[in-house]
């Protein structure tokens, strides 16, 4: 599946990191024995979020783990872009035919309908004939 230049242009899997604080730059600290150990923040874990094919991973990572997984990412998609490909792209795509599918969307009716009819029920404006 080719998508249009203009989404292309849009898809940016770039951390959009803030300017390093003060506390980013390596620190040196003493320990018990005397001696002295550098550490940075960089190697310090984060948390990270990832949703992948219909799951949600949370892991600790590190600066460069996560710089890592997004070249990975970068990476994978231009291939992806790049090669013709006679199935769907993503199971979202699938889903939307499957019983399954439809089922989600006649239960998103349903609740949608019910939500609408609660908010008129409670509606100071509320005609009933």
């Amino acid at each position: 599946m080719n998508l249009p230049l203009s989404v292309r242009r849009n898809c940016n899997l770039d951390l959009r990191l803030p300017p390093a604080p003060i506390d980013f730059l390596p620190v040196k600290t003493g320990s018990d024995d005397g001696t002295i150990t550098e550490r940075s923040a960089v190697e310090t874990p984060q948390q990270l979020t990832i949703f992948y094919n219909g799951r949600i991973c949370v892991c600790d990572v590190t600066e460069l783990q996560a710089r890592t997984i997004i070249c990975q990412a970068r990476k994978e998609m231009e291939e992806r872009m790049n090669t013709p490909r006679s199935e769907p792209m993503s199971p979202f795509e699938s889903q939307i035919h499957s019983p399954a599918g439809m089922s989600m969307k006649k239960s998103l009716q349903q609740f949608l309908q019910k939500r609408k009819n609660r908010v008129q029920a409670t509606s100071p404006y509320n005609k009933q004939s």
